[in-house]
């Protein structure tokens, strides 16, 4: 095994340059006070690139962190442009999905956006695919100081190092408490600063379609934060980055690259702090490392619980990938951690937003990306590398003070108990219980076998900018602006029709929770509708489940085998061609109605070709077409709505098309589940000839309809 990772420009990282000195914030407080040091001191320019600002936040929690100027970021930010006339600030602000918006300011930089300050240029990010984000988070100070990392100027970020369970000052700008807060953020000053507001320059470049404007080379030295202690100085440093394919701009996965070069390289230890796991490529290195009969230890320092909508997600990926770790570790060589505070009532998890990984005490990432898929195949991201001679320099004197606030204990005792033991997992053991704050084990695991396929799906995580959530919406967004401008109809049968639709996807939500439950295997499908069975409302309930199918394009044959299964006949039958009109009429009034930005968002490049296909059809050209579709049936009915096909045509068709091979699929399946209950050559023989009759009625239509 090779100790030293190699770097190589345009494959695992972007640029190499080197750092003339560095140094840490170890907190949202310290990041705070450096910000409003490093804007203090700025001459000609700050360009700062975020994934959420909140302009009301309250930077100033501290007496000791009082500099003179207002404590919420907008007041300060235009307070430090009047007093420097020469002073340019740019501000280029991820132009967020809704779905965040539970977590960010609403309206981001009302005000700031409305001061019309000749000197404040305020971008919002949009250029980049649907369903990513811009993630990276840089300051830039006169091109000669950069602050990078996990940390934005947001609403739940600040914390103190000491990340106590209870802390009056921790509160957002709502005066609402929230949780103890665990991130860092590097400094960086000379050549990598530089290198730095080059990409910053890319980054506005592609958003605004213009550069940023030209500095003049400044002689004097960069003024460095005071509460930062530089912690090394003339160290080379390589950038890595992340960017999903964006029209002419290729992909960009450097960050994974430079984790599993890291990883390969690891002899003694690879510890990590993160916010998610996620990511099964990186699982699967680590997990390779396990199984070596002299690999390296490895420790996660994770969140326990994120929020809720994370946690229904990313947390049962990270479950599943936790049991695959806890598997490959034949050589008791793993521990997962979530960091807590306090003591009896006061316990609280402190929530780990910090995106780290030292190697051999020695080897250092850190940046703005988690172990997901998103960070490191999707949204923005951007990690510096660092990379000592050997060990017992800065990398292991910040894991040795990362330690000493998760144990709550001296930096001091943790150098001496890791020089003494020589491991980082009997450290913590000999360390941890002894202060308020303490490692405790994360434990956690999938419920049951339906998260575990959910997981293993990559649908939790998906690691292409592929989100059906951002793309519906979107397509929402961009629909009803039309819709509201159409003359045609009144606002009240507007309204109307779009409280009917909500009702609609609301009862289709229910409906897809359960099925989703299920996993939808024909199996699971089975116990589902057999669960029903003694329900007072069973009928309905089943009609919903055709219909909810029906929208969501869950296969019907396997619908109709498990209500064949479990009612009969004669409930599969009526059932399901109802539910199944149903559904085809919801699914061809959203289409028509939601028009070709939602359809599109769905099916992709196909909706064209799919839409040739129903145009101008007949009666008899749409009984074929649902004999022999050219698209599963769900789509198909979204499609036909689009498409200007006539809604009596496509029920008629739909209808004529539709029943026969509902009867056929419930007629095979009860026969077959008689022949095998009682097997006879009477009870096989109804069940071998009708199956040879649909089989030889497909293969005639295929032959004569499909050129």
């Amino acid at each position: 095994m090779d100790p030293v990772p190699t770097f190589i420009p345009g494959e695992n990282c972007w640029k190499q340059s080197s750092i003339a000195r560095g140094g840490v914030a170890l907190s949202g407080q310290g990041y705070f006070r450096a910000f409003r040091e490093a804007v203090r001191s700025a001459r000609k320019e700050v360009v700062l690139l975020a994934w959420d600002l909140c302009e009301t936040v309250e930077m100033i929690r501290d007496p000791e962190d009082d500099d003179g100027y207002p404590s919420k970021l907008s007041d300060f930010l235009l307070a430090i442009l009047e007093e420097r006339s020469e002073l340019t600030i740019h501000i280029l602000l991820w132009d967020f999905s809704v779905i965040y918006a539970a977590e960010r300011e609403w309206l981001p930089f009302t005000n700031l956006g409305q001061s019309k300050h000749p000197r404040l240029k305020l971008v919002t990010d949009n250029k980049l695919p649907t369903g990513a984000s811009h993630h990276q988070k840089l300051l830039v100070v006169d091109g000669a100081l950069a602050m990078c990392g996990g940390l934005d100027i947001a609403a739940w970020r600040w914390d103190s190092p000491s990340h106590k369970a209870a802390d009056p000052r921790r509160k957002d700008p709502k005066d609402k408490p929230y949780q103890p807060y665990h991130d860092l953020q590097m400094v960086v000053s000379g050549p990598a600063a530089q290198t730095l507001r080059e990409l910053a320059n890319n980054r506005w470049e592609r958003a605004t379609g213009h550069k940023l404007p030209p500095l003049e080379k400044e002689e004097s030295e960069p003024v460095w934060p005071e509460s930062v202690p530089v912690a090394f100085e003339d160290n080379d440093v390589a950038f890595a980055l992340t960017y999903a394919k964006y029209q002419s701009s290729p992909a960009i996965h450097q960050i994974e690259a430079s984790y599993l070069e890291m990883i390969r390289c690891a002899e003694q230890s690879i510890y990590i702090e993160n916010q998610y796991l996620s990511s099964q490529v990186i699982v699967d290195a680590l997990c390779e490392r396990l199984r070596e009969d002299n690999g390296p230890e490895i420790i996660l320092i994770l969140t326990r619980k994120v929020a809720w909508a994370a946690e229904s997600t990313m947390g049962i990926v990270r479950n599943r990938l936790l049991e695959k770790l806890r598997e490959a570790d034949q050589f008791d060589r793993f521990r997962c951690y979530y960091p807590s505070a306090g003591e009896g009532e006061e316990a609280t998890q402190i929530y780990v937003h910090a995106k780290l990984m030292i190697v051999d005490h020695r080897i250092l990432t850190h940046g703005s990306a988690n172990l997901s898929n998103r960070s490191m195949r999707v949204d923005s991201e951007l990690n510096l590398i660092l990379l000592e001679a050997e060990a017992g320099l800065f990398p292991q004197k910040l894991e040795e003070q990362l330690l000493a606030t998760h144990l709550d204990c001296e930096t001091s005792e943790v150098g001496e108990a890791l020089g003494a033991n020589g491991r980082l997992i009997p450290t913590i053991d000999q360390l941890n219980g002894s202060g308020t704050n303490r490692l405790e084990p994360l434990k956690t695991a999938c419920a049951n076998k339906i998260e575990r396929q959910m997981a293993d799906s990559k649908l939790l995580d998906p690691d292409e900018p592929l989100s059906p959530v951002h793309h519906v919406w979107e397509a929402l967004e961009a629909q009803g602006e039309l819709y509201w401008k159409d003359k045609r109809s009144s606002s009240i049968l507007k309204t109307i029709k779009i409280i009917g639709w909500i009702l609609v996807l609301i009862v289709a939500g229910l409906a897809i929770a359960q099925l989703w439950d299920s996993a939808l295997g024909q199996e699971e499908a089975t116990s589902l509708f057999t669960s029903l069975q003694d329900h007072p409302a069973a009928l309905p309930l089943v009609l919903l489940l055709f219909i909810a199918g029906g929208v969501i394009a869950v296969p019907i044959n396997l619908l109709l085998i498990a209500t064949a299964l479990t009612f009969g006949s004669w409930v599969a039958i009526g059932c399901g061609f109802i539910g199944c009109m149903i559904s085809g009429a919801l699914s061809f009034g959203m289409g028509h109605y939601l028009g070709k930005p939602l359809v599109r968002r769905i099916i992709g490049e196909r909706l064209d070709t799919i839409i040739e296909s129903l145009r101008n059809r007949g009666v008899g050209s749409m009984v074929v077409i649902r004999v022999l579709p050219v698209a599963p049936f769900g789509l198909i009915n979204l499609v036909a709505g689009v498409s200007g096909l006539r809604f009596r045509i496509f029920m008629l068709g739909s209808a004529l098309g539709m029943l026969p091979g509902v009867v056929a699929v419930v007629l095979a399946t009860t026969y077959f589940k008689r022949a095998v209950q009682e097997p006879a050559w009477d009870h096989w023989l109804p069940f071998i000839l009708l199956a040879a009759l649909i089989i030889g009625l497909a293969v005639w239509v295929r032959k004569r309809f499909a050129s």
